[in-house]
């Protein structure tokens, strides 16, 4: 089973769940949109020789909102990743990222090349873009809505299995197995029922998304090599920048899994568990 840990960062603490030991390969884990820590409670196991430091990122799971004044833009989660690290002493270590945790790990590694060995990315890898002129608007409509959805809550939910039915048919869709799992650090009991917690100022966009130019740049200055895992299903294995991923990384490996986009907890863990142990050097 996992620990608990807190990482006390300026403005906010960030929870985390650890599986291994120190001194076993580091490896720092970001979840996907909505998601928490417990993304990785199947695959954690299944990677023996890692000290895997699963982070609930801001705003998500047990962890802090960000103060009333800040958004939810990626760069801002990849200097909490740069906290963290700091705090464990990692000089160099292992990323690994589901969809929107992937593109933030991505980012980080591009940014930081020097202190990631290798980056390992479930279903994701490259942030939302937009084209440069459609940066006024988007920064118009990111800040009405974060306006909007200020000081809001989540909706109630009179009986846990409804809620529990809610996030298996959501917006990305789980089985309710899966729901379990991701209940256990964001489904909290309050008045009148069950809510699931995460910042609703999650909801809005980005203030502004990078080009595609800008993400290429990023791409090509990972310097890391990079596992890519899509499912069978994915919903980004066919948009046209993921077809450039193959030309834009120095290293890449790109396989795909049977499952939906959170193949990681609906069944595929397994097979995931054996390409990553793979990739690692791993042959346990």
């Amino acid at each position: 089973m996992p620990t608990e840990r807190r990482f006390d960062l300026p403005g906010l603490t960030l929870a985390a769940e650890i599986w291994g030991s120190p001194g076993e390969r580091p490896v720092l884990a970001s979840h996907g949109w909505l998601d928490n820590a417990g993304s990785f409670d199947l695959l954690a196991p299944l990677l023996p020789g890692c000290e895997l430091v699963a982070l609930d990122l801001a705003g998500h799971g047990l962890s802090d909102s960000r103060s009333a004044d800040s958004s939810y833009n990626l760069w801002q989660d990849v200097g909490d990743l740069l906290d963290v690290a700091d705090e464990l002493g990692w000089r160099r270590f292992t990323l690994l990222g589901h969809s929107r945790g992937a593109a933030i790990s991505m980012l980080f590694a591009a940014t930081f090349p020097e202190r990631v060995d290798k980056l390992i990315l479930l279903e994701g890898g490259l942030p939302l873009t937009a084209e440069a002129e459609e940066a006024p608007e988007g920064l118009a409509e990111a800040l009405r809505t974060m306006r909007a959805l200020r000081g809001k809550a989540g909706r109630v939910f009179a009986e846990r299995a409804t809620a529990i039915a809610e996030r298996a048919s959501g917006f990305s869709k789980v089985t309710p197995a899966a729901a379990e799992v991701l209940a256990r650090r964001s489904l909290r009991e309050v008045p009148g029922g069950f809510r699931w917690h995460a910042d609703q100022r999650l909801k809005a966009q980005s203030e502004l998304r990078l080009t595609p130019e800008h993400v290429r740049a990023f791409a090509r200055r990972v310097a890391a090599p990079v596992l890519l895992l899509f499912a069978a299903e994915s919903p980004f294995a066919g948009r046209p920048l993921y077809l450039e991923m193959p030309q834009l990384f120095a290293a890449i490996e790109i396989e795909r899994l049977p499952g939906g986009h959170h193949f990681h907890l609906e069944g595929a863990e397994g097979a995931i568990a054996e390409r990553i142990r793979q990739f690692l050097g791993h042959h346990n």
